[in-house]
């Protein structure tokens, strides 16, 4: 039996449907939320063609993706770092 649900949304004057896992459906109703959003910032700022409206669309989240890959990143080193540190620190011989 198929878990997946029949999810239909809107998006850029299209209809779309989708299947999707019950526990990914907020994130497919979340994504084409923020989609929207970023379809009215465009359309707000003149753009008026769908295709470059989309475009731009997924520009924007490519840009936001990989701004948000860059900061994990360096995340991750901040702590590997300080866990190197403490570890150092810890199997050092006492002076």
């Amino acid at each position: 039996m198929d878990d997946r649900l029949s999810i239909h949304v809107k998006i850029a004057d299209r209809d779309y449907t989708f299947k999707s896992l019950p526990e990914e459906e907020t994130f497919l109703r979340d994504a084409v939320k923020l989609i929207r959003d970023r379809i009215d910032v465009h359309r707000g700022r003149g753009v008026r063609d769908t295709q470059d409206i989309l475009a731009l669309v997924a520009l924007d989240c490519l840009v936001a993706s990989l701004k948000t890959e860059d900061q994990a990143r360096r995340t991750q080193k901040r702590i590997y770092d300080k866990v190197s540190q403490i570890d150092q620190i810890a199997t050092s011989p006492p002076a």
